[in-house]
């Protein structure tokens, strides 16, 4: 179903339903994890954007890549198949790949660049609830809403056990990705939006531009569950 864009709706609701529009609003630094809830009219107010320049973009790249498909016309089963597949072994390839950095990093330069030791400290610090929020999906919260779905498809009763155990679920994972938010957004302004000081060598930069991916990946993973997956999921119990 393809969206018909105003500047009433909010970020989360454009994000949820116009594929590669996470993009567009990374380009524009507009926070569609977090801040999901503003309007694109407040979004754009904020950032001096043209809300038909960001619209533009954002119908352009989702009919490239989709023809126009939403994500809430897939399934949950498959939502969360793909997450797993997708989202989940992305961001753990990413902090395989940035932790070695951010330790040499700081070791090297930070003498004269004190943040790199904090960022070392909020990226190890952040792949820990990171990895915590993954165990919580994966062992409790995607086995619920399975469950629920089946029920749901069999016109049964979804029990208050089940209900309950979905709340503590979400509640456990809204908790971790609201230090996983605060930690990324301190590391965004330490590294003063990843950008690299002038006596910086390569692995510096490195560092800096998958920290910014990862950061990224991160907010597309909260967005998803927070915007896309538990609201489906709670349609169905209503």
């Amino acid at each position: 179903m393809i969206m018909n864009i105003t500047k009433e709706n909010t970020v989360a609701e454009v994000v949820s339903k116009n594929l590669g529009s996470d993009h567009v609003f990374s380009k524009y630094k507009i926070d569609f994890c977090c801040g999901g809830g503003d309007t694109l009219e407040k979004a754009c107010k904020e950032r001096g954007i043209e809300f038909e320049t960001l619209k533009n973009e954002i119908e352009a790249i989702n009919n490239k890549i989709t023809g126009g498909t939403s994500i809430e016309d897939i399934d949950i089963p498959t939502l969360i198949n793909e997450v797993k597949g997708g989202f989940h072994a992305t961001i753990s390839d990413l902090f395989f790949e940035v932790l070695p950095y951010t330790s040499k990093v700081a070791n090297v330069h930070g003498l004269e660049h004190k943040e790199v030791i904090e960022i070392n400290e909020l990226v190890k610090g952040a792949e820990v609830v990171i990895n915590e929020t993954f165990r919580n999906s994966i062992m409790s919260l995607y086995p619920i809403i399975i469950e629920i779905v089946k029920a749901s498809e069999k016109t049964e009763e979804i029990s208050i056990e089940t209900l309950q155990s979905l709340q503590k679920s979400i509640e456990r994972n809204e908790i971790a990705q609201g230090l996983i938010g605060d930690s990324f957004k301190e590391i965004s302004k330490l590294s003063s939006n990843y950008t690299t000081p002038d006596d910086a060598c390569s692995s510096y930069d490195y560092l800096y531009k998958n920290l910014q991916q990862l950061q990224h990946e991160v907010h597309k993973y909260m967005h998803f569950e927070k915007n896309v997956l538990i609201p489906k999921t709670l349609n169905i119990i209503e």
